[in-house]
């Protein structure tokens, strides 16, 4: 048997972790089950990559907004499930967050909003580099396992209707059983999925908002910093927000409680243009220029001293994936930004992602052991006669699962994503008034089962 995750980002090196850890207890072993990634991009660990390539910025130099990510209390729980090691290492490679303070770009705090789960165990959200998080998955991933840059040219089947890998370079065809697609917004498998595979006919749109933002020394903070948080201001032409993104040495909080600040912080400013830009050629001098006229008046230091001293090295559209028909085709399945990719303001983009990779590598092991053992099925089911149709009925009974919370999280995103779009004097202060109402309310329902409702736990009924 052999399953291939196309993509050897964040979610699909969860993806094979979560796979090796259930399907070792559901496929006999005298049955082969190879496991592959294939990555377009080079996928080598940390220590084999050179410093130069491993330190962050130590001024306040402006990378993709992706390079920093919080990971929500759901998403901290999926890592917990994975593996103790893994999720204390995740934990304590980032800055846990414990509260948001929203802020209006006249100075006035509005709202203090809690980053925890509420619950017991108490998880806090936690900031950390992308990059990071992408290291400590790596380091448990063998090297034998992913195959770097291969070009995937595209998805199709057999006379016999298992999917098939074609590469760019014309090498052979591989063959697989399942083949999983983490291959983010401008996904190939995608085109299979919802298509022929020839045109993507559910593309990823320019959603109108750009970020930029960077790392930055902590000292850029205020030195009576309050542990625990991130800062998010709103203002007429924009939204800006920063916070720490390390702990100091030898400090261990396993997401569970505050600790104090490392060396390092991180900036974002999100902004709203009609005109999707080039983020391989665009003038860096203007978009410096639209960044210091957005944030003029602003009367937080922080923010007048990052924007004063940036220099901008890149820029990020935000690309959103439509709702797509399916999710799941004969062999194919897509997860994370494949199969939703949302405004950062969700604050869930990484942890859904996360969370996809949980549910179908669960769903995958209990329908394959029912095909392996034949076991009497329940009232009412089948048991797979063929390792398809196991596999369909896992991709099933996945995108049942996820796809109305996804929905649920996606809707709330779009309506906090307007909030860092242009606004009018009138909407600019009732933007702050609602922020201040939402300030004073019990924590909502849409918070408590965003944190603590994880699907895995139904897949476990």
């Amino acid at each position: 048997m052999r399953i291939v995750i196309l993509g050897g980002g964040v979610s699909g090196l969860t993806c094979f972790l979560f796979l090796r850890k259930h399907l070792s207890k559901a496929i006999p072993d005298t049955t082969e089950c190879e496991i592959v990634i294939l990555e377009s991009h080079v996928a080598t660990k940390r220590q084999e990559r050179s410093s130069a390539t491993v330190n962050q910025a130590a001024g306040p130099v402006a990378n993709t907004i992706g390079a920093a990510i919080g990971i929500a209390p759901n998403g901290l729980s999926v890592l917990r499930d994975l593996d103790e090691a893994i999720f204390a290492q995740v934990a304590n490679s980032g800055y846990p967050i414990s509260h948001f303070n929203l802020a209006s770009a006249h100075g006035h705090s509005l709202a203090r909003i809690s980053a925890t789960n509420q619950s017991s165990p108490e998880l806090h959200t936690v900031l950390i580099s992308r990059q990071r998080l992408w290291d400590c998955l790596r380091e448990h991933v063998p090297d034998s396992a992913i195959a770097d840059h291969r070009t995937v040219l595209g998805v199709a089947y057999t006379e016999d209707r298992r999917p098939i890998i074609k590469f760019a370079d014309g090498s052979t065809d591989l063959e697989a059983d399942l083949i999983i697609g983490a291959d983010g917004v401008k996904s190939v498998v995608k085109k299979s999925v919802t298509g022929d595979g020839k045109v993507d006919e559910h593309p990823a749109f320019y959603d109108g908002l750009v970020g930029v933002g960077g790392f930055i020394s902590s000292s850029y903070l205020p030195q009576d910093e309050p542990r625990g948080r991130m800062t998010v201001t709103f203002g007429a032409h924009g939204f800006f927000g920063y916070g720490a993104s390390s702990i100091a040495p030898q400090s261990n909080h396993f997401a569970e409680c505050t600790a104090p600040m490392g060396d390092e912080a991180v900036w974002w400013s999100t902004y709203e243009t009609t005109d999707l830009p080039n983020t391989r050629e665009f003038d860096k001098e203007d978009i410096l220029r639209q960044l210091k006229e957005r944030h003029a008046g602003w009367k937080d230091p922080v923010i007048c001293k990052v924007v004063d001293e940036a220099v901008i090295d890149s820029i990020y559209p935000t690309w959103i994936t439509p709702e797509l028909p399916t999710w799941h085709t004969r062999g194919l399945v897509l997860i994370g930004d494949a199969a939703h990719a949302m405004q950062p303001s969700s604050g869930q983009g990484t942890s859904q992602g996360l969370e996809d990779a949980q549910v179908l590598s669960m769903l995958l092991a209990h329908y394959l052991e029912r095909h392996f053992s034949q076991a009497a099925s329940r009232v009412g089911r089948q048991v797979p006669a063929t390792v398809a149709e196991a596999v369909d009925q896992a991709s099933k009974k996945y995108e049942e699962l996820r796809r109305p919370r996804v929905k649920r999280i996606v809707d709330r995103a779009k309506q906090m994503g307007d909030t860092k779009r242009k606004k009018g004097l009138l909407e600019e202060y009732l933007t702050y008034l609602i922020i201040w109402i939402i300030g004073k309310l019990p924590v909502d329902n849409y918070t408590k089962q965003t944190y603590n409702d994880l699907p895995a736990h139904a897949t476990r009924k």
